[in-house]
């Protein structure tokens, strides 16, 4: 094959290849370890904003909340992990800035809650038990399913799928 031949099958390799990517704003469903990753992340949101909102309101609880951060770290590093690459994948390079939009409206989320002197005793309450958590994704789970609803996926959770026992 000559060269004009050559750079021909390439670019139409190319072409099909390009053409058969996924579009770049397509986040796709998110599988479970993804929608945990976000659970995980939303906790993390939730305990720092109302630290910080008690904080403001003169009661201090960031002993527990770093705490839960420091016993955590790993497992809070890698679900930002997963966060970002899943959101690489529906954004190309535009995913930093993606997860960023996320993780900012996350936090957003709660900046407006009440601040109780209640609310920053059950703040505490959450922090201690998610440190106590380990690093344990199911038990960190568990603390924040207790706070509230889950996140807003972007593309939604992934539907279950089963088959029937024959």
């Amino acid at each position: 094959m000559s060269g004009l031949g050559m750079k021909l099958a390439a670019a139409t390799v190319l072409a099909g290849l390009a053409m058969a990517q996924p579009a770049k704003a397509d986040m796709g469903c998110w599988n479970s370890e993804q929608a945990a990753a976000a659970r995980v992340r939303d906790l993390q949101s939730r305990l720092m904003v109302a630290t910080l909102r008690c904080k403001a309101f003169g009661i201090d609880v960031l002993a527990p909340y770093n705490s839960f951060v420091n016993v955590n770290r790993d497992t809070l590093q890698a679900a930002n992990g997963v966060l970002k690459a899943q959101f690489a994948a529906g954004f190309g390079s535009a995913g930093e800035s993606a997860y960023d939009r996320f993780a900012t409206s996350l936090a957003n989320a709660y900046g407006a809650d009440a601040t109780t002197d209640q609310i920053c005793a059950e703040t505490a309450d959450a922090a201690l038990e998610a440190a106590d958590a380990a690093g344990d994704v199911a038990r960190l789970l568990i603390v924040a399913e207790r706070l509230g609803a889950a996140p807003e996926l972007p593309g939604g959770a992934c539907p279950i799928r089963f088959s029937a026992a024959r």
